[in-house]
């Protein structure tokens, strides 16, 4: 087989947006995928009644705000975003809810109702994002889209003190990397019911708050900024519309895509990569194939430890890249089948919620979200469910038939549970066993925020993080972001330390990068991929043509208003 000067291993989003950077870029470039079809978890499938797409994956895409919809064209090839009126909502057993809209404004009115305080920090902070958005898109583009680094910190330091200033907040950057995300929420907000939605939102976005700096960036960082700047979208037809686009504009840029290509190992001479063998199992057994550079969109132990091994990469970095945690941000996913969409209890309050494709429910403050966490760190499969919800076809009808809803709800579990109400449990083993009970207590659970819920279900699909592991071997203990994000896997320490030199993707080995694993975290923002194929074109020598030069947020601040909302809302 011919060589390339690029080699890719993984057909995920982040590998493929590599992919089509440097194509376009004039560098030829493979992309060898294990399974029939890339983006394993960006998919959209039929498991359970013909006619209901379920997202088994990645349900909130975020891609809208990443370089890689200018640079790539993605919407040309097929990528269409949907999204509902209010993009995040919390729901009470009281009957409360509190929400986050597109509209600033009507964010405003929902926490008007709860908390004058938290509306007029609102406010405040609204009127500094208007009056600072091409600073803040910088800021932002930099600390996602570059490799991390001292110089980023202090930007991103310098925007937050100003920002906090502004809106009358008491506290530094500084203080707040030495924070965690309840800390941090008790120090900007007042409403227990402001506090969890914002709590929640980081949760759900991979910064657990129980971590300082992960929880403390979700929490006074992140939060303030969602609705209006961060996007949170479905595709039309779903999920794996993403991976199709990308799919599309790899291959329309030139990369050569190889299909049920898994490879077995990783060829390292003299502590530089040199190329990849396939596996016996796929289409071309055996075969070997020589690049200039490979980058791994698996995640770093499949990559070091099955791809290399201990004897290539040396006993110090293989204990090094074993202290890599794969333990927290694993999921217990139930997808449904519904004769209708879900409805909440707390629309007396604020109907809005109803308009919302994607919430939270549990916790009714930060105590419980306190022990909730405590629980899922030491082991514990917490007594009382707290999750997140999806309801995709309010946002894209396409995927449920005329009339009917899909509905999604995970639930962060710890993978290798040591104990649960029920007793102790033996780690993954265990989840086989004890899955379909534990989705009957969380879909119970469900029904008392949203009366009705179970008599409307016609199928439901349960996965747990070993349904996951086993669905892609890279997603090691069912982990959804490439490994856990804590404050020894972040920003500049992520994956661990010492595994990269010199950049944001560049490893240990000569000629070796990552596409997964690495900062921000392996998600649908799409900037790990374009880190990798910034320094890849970089190394080689091949200076950023014209046409890269978009900015994280660029595509979605100037389609915002053109996106359609509501479609699936009766």
């Amino acid at each position: 087989m011919q060589d390339y000067d690029v080699i890719i291993i993984g057909g995920g989003v982040n590998g493929l947006t590599a992919a089509a950077y440097l194509s376009r870029s004039g560098i030829k470039t493979l992309v060898l995928e294990a399974k029939g079809e890339c983006g394993t978890h960006s998919d959209t499938c039929e498991p359970g009644i013909p006619g209901f797409l379920h997202n088994t994956h990645a349900t909130w895409l975020i891609s809208a705000m990443s370089p890689a919809m200018e640079d790539l064209n993605l919407t040309e090839f097929g990528l269409e975003y949907l999204t509902t009126e209010y993009v995040f909502g919390k729901t009470f057993l009281d009957g409360t809810n509190s929400l986050m809209a597109v509209d600033p404004f009507k964010t405003l009115a929902n926490w008007q109702k709860i908390s004058e305080k938290d509306a007029g920090y609102l406010m405040l902070a609204g009127e500094y994002l208007i009056t600072k958005m091409d600073e803040i898109k910088e800021v932002l583009h930099e600390f996602l889209a570059k490799a991390p680094s001292e110089a980023v910190k202090k930007k991103m330091a310098k925007f937050n003190n100003e920002f906090n200033a502004s809106c009358g907040v008491n506290l530094t950057f500084d203080q707040l990397w030495d924070m965690n995300g309840f800390q941090a929420a008790d120090t900007i907000f007042e409403s227990e019911y402001i506090k969890t939605l914002i709590l929640a939102f980081s949760w759900i976005g991979g910064l657990p708050p129980i971590h300082k700096t992960v929880g403390s960036i979700g929490t006074a960082i992140f939060g303030p900024l969602s609705g209006p700047i961060f996007p949170v979208h479905q595709a039309r037809g779903g999920s794996h519309a993403l991976s199709h686009s990308l799919v599309k504009a790899a291959t329309a840029y030139g990369v050569k895509i190889l299909p049920c290509c898994p490879v077995k190992e990783i060829i390292v001479e003299n502590g530089e990569a040199k190329g990849v063998v396939l596996s016996e199992k796929g289409v071309f057994p055996n075969e070997r194939i020589y690049a200039k550079k490979i980058i791994s969109n698996l995640t770093l132990a499949p990559t070091f430890m099955d791809l290399i091994g201990e004897e290539k990469i040396g006993p110090k970095m293989a204990g090094i890249i074993r202290k890599f945690k794969y333990d927290e941000q694993n999921i217990f996913c139930m997808n449904f089948a519904l004769d209708k969409a879900p409805q909440f209890k707390s629309a007396e309050f604020d109907d809005g919620i109803q308009r919302c494709f994607m919430g939270y429910f549990g916790g009714s403050n930060t105590a419980e979200f306190k022990k909730f966490n405590k629980d899922l760190v030491s082991g514990i499969i917490h007594e009382t469910p707290m999750a997140n919800w999806f309801v995709p076809t309010l946002a894209d009808p396409t995927q449920a038939p005329e009339g009917c809803h899909t509905a999604i709800i995970w639930q962060d579990v710890p993978p290798e549970a040591k104990s649960w109400k029920k007793g102790s449990l033996n780690g993954m083993e265990s989840w086989d066993e004890i899955k379909y009970e534990l989705a009957d207590m969380i879909t119970d659970e469900f029904e008392k925020y949203a009366p009705g819920f179970k008599k409307s279900i016609i199928d439901r699909i349960v996965y747990s993080p070993m349904d996951i592991e086993r669905n892609n071997p890279s997603a090691v203990l069912g982990n959804w972001v490439g490994g856990s994000v804590t404050p020894e896997q972040f920003f500049m320490n992520r994956p661990v330390k010492g595994v990269l030199k010199n950049g944001g993707a560049r490893t240990f080995l000569k000629n070796l990068y990552l596409s997964n694993s690495i900062h921000p975290m392996g998600a649908t923002f799409l900037t790990s991929g374009y880190i990798a194929a910034t320094e890849v074109a970089e190394d080689l020598g091949v200076g950023k043509p014209e046409w890269w030069r978009s900015k994280c947020f660029d595509w979605y601040l100037d389609n915002i208003n053109n996106i359609p909302q509501n479609l699936g809302v009766r």
